[in-house]
C-alpha cells in the first residue's frame, strides 16, 4: 500500500474515532443534563420575587424576596426561604448560612443579622428561634457567641456578650431573661465560670434585689455575707463558729456546737 493511501486511511479511523467519542459524550451530557433538570425544578429565581401583597419595606437590597399570605386552612409553616443541610462527614465544619461583616462606620448602626417581629395575633411569636436535638457526646449550644476587645484607646468603650434593652410600649413586660425548665432537665439553670470583679451585678433600683421564694442561698465555710457596700462588715460560717467582721478583725462570734440560748 503506498504513502497516500495509507494517510487515507488513517484519516478515515481518526474522523470515526472523533465521531465515536463525541456521540458517547453526547449521550452522556444529555444524561447529566436530565438529571440536572430532574434536580432543579421550580421558576428561575431573580434578585426581586413578590408573592402576595407584603408590607413595603424601606430597603436597600441586592436581593430580596417577600410574601404576603392570608392563610386559614389546615395549619402547616409556610417559609420565605429554606435551607436544608447534612453533613455526615467525620472531618469537616458544616456552617449552613454563613454572614460577614467589616464596617469602618462612624454614623448609623452595624448589624450582622436583623430579626424584627411585629406580632398582632395572640399564637406563639419569637423574633429568633434555635431548636437543638442533642444525640451524640461533646457540646451543643442553643446559642453561641464569642467576644474580644483589643482596643487600646482612652475613650470609653462596651463589650457587651448579650444585651437585652427594653425601649418602649405602653404595657410592662414580664421578664427580660426566662429559663422554662418545669419537668427538671437542667442541672443547673444559669452557670457562670470564670474571674473578674463582679460575679453578678444589680445596679436597678427594685423594690425586692433577689426573691428565692422557697430556695435557699448556699456559701463555702469562709465565704461572706458583705452588709454594707464597702464590704467592711461582714458575717461568715468559719471553723464551727458564726463570725462577725469589720474588716478583717472578727468582733462577735457564735459556737455552733454551743448550747441553745437566746442571742
Amino acid at each position: 500500500m503506498n504513502d497516500k493511501a495509507t494517510a487515507t486511511s488513517s484519516g478515515r479511523r481518526r474522523f470515526l474515532l472523533t465521531g465515536f467519542i463525541s456521540l458517547i459524550a453526547g449521550l452522556f451530557s444529555g444524561r447529566s443534563a436530565a438529571a440536572a433538570a430532574a434536580r432543579n425544578t421550580g421558576e428561575p429565581v431573580t434578585t426581586r420575587m413578590r408573592q402576595g401583597e407584603p408590607p413595603a419595606q424601606p430597603l436597600d437590597t441586592m436581593l430580596l424576596f417577600e410574601r404576603g399570605d392570608d392563610n386559614n386552612g389546615r395549619a402547616i409553616t409556610h417559609e420565605v426561604l429554606s435551607l436544608i443541610h447534612q453533613e455526615k462527614g467525620k472531618h469537616s465544619y458544616p456552617w449552613t448560612l454563613y454572614t460577614s461583616l467589616e464596617t469602618h462606620h462612624e454614623t448609623g448602626d452595624a448589624c450582622v443579622v436583623c430579626s424584627r417581629l411585629h406580632k398582632y395575633g395572640p399564637g406563639w411569636s419569637s423574633g429568633l428561634h434555635s431548636e437543638v436535638f442533642n444525640h451524640s457526646r461533646g457540646v451543643a449550644l442553643g446559642v453561641n457567641i464569642e467576644m474580644s476587645n483589643d482596643y487600646g484607646g482612652t475613650e470609653e468603650t462596651v463589650a457587651t456578650g448579650l444585651n437585652i434593652q427594653a425601649v418602649g410600649g405602653t404595657a410592662p413586660m414580664q421578664h427580660g431573661i426566662q429559663i422554662h425548665d418545669g419537668s427538671n432537665h437542667f442541672q443547673t439553670a444559669i452557670n457562670l465560670k470564670g474571674k473578674g470583679t463582679t460575679g453578678v451585678d444589680l445596679p436597678g433600683s427594685f423594690q425586692v434585689g433577689l426573691n428565692l421564694h422557697d430556695n435557699h442561698i448556699r456559701l463555702n465555710e469562709g465565704a461572706c455575707v458583705e452588709l454594707d457596700g464597702k464590704g467592711a462588715i461582714k458575717v461568715r460560717y468559719k471553723n464551727n463558729r458564726i463570725e462577725f467582721l469589720n474588716g478583717d478583725r472578727c468582733f462577735a462570734h457564735l459556737d455552733v456546737n454551743g448550747a441553745d440560748h437566746a442571742v
